[in-house]
């Protein structure tokens, strides 16, 4: 199992536990989101990505990129996708 970059501790998410974080954010106040047609889009860049670890983790900035591709403000730490 690959180390998370940003808790510095070997750590696997389950499926659920990333769909619950996704649907934790859709539904917060002030939080501008992506459409999922552009979702779908930068998630597919992340999961061809090297730095892809665990089916959830960016390698370069330790983020749970299913979250990270679902913000409007979210980028990729390579500049693979904005």
């Amino acid at each position: 199992m690959a180390k998370c970059k940003r808790c510095d501790i070997k750590t696997a998410l389950s499926a659920a536990e990333i769909d619950k974080m996704v649907e934790e954010i859709t539904h917060m106040r002030g939080i501008r989101l992506v459409s999922g047609e552009k979702y779908l889009e930068r998630l597919n860049i992340c999961v061809s990505c090297e730095k892809f670890l665990s089916g959830s983790t960016c390698g370069a900035c330790g983020c749970v990129m299913q979250v990270r591709a679902r913000l409007a403000d979210g980028r990729c730490p390579d500049k693979k996708w904005n």
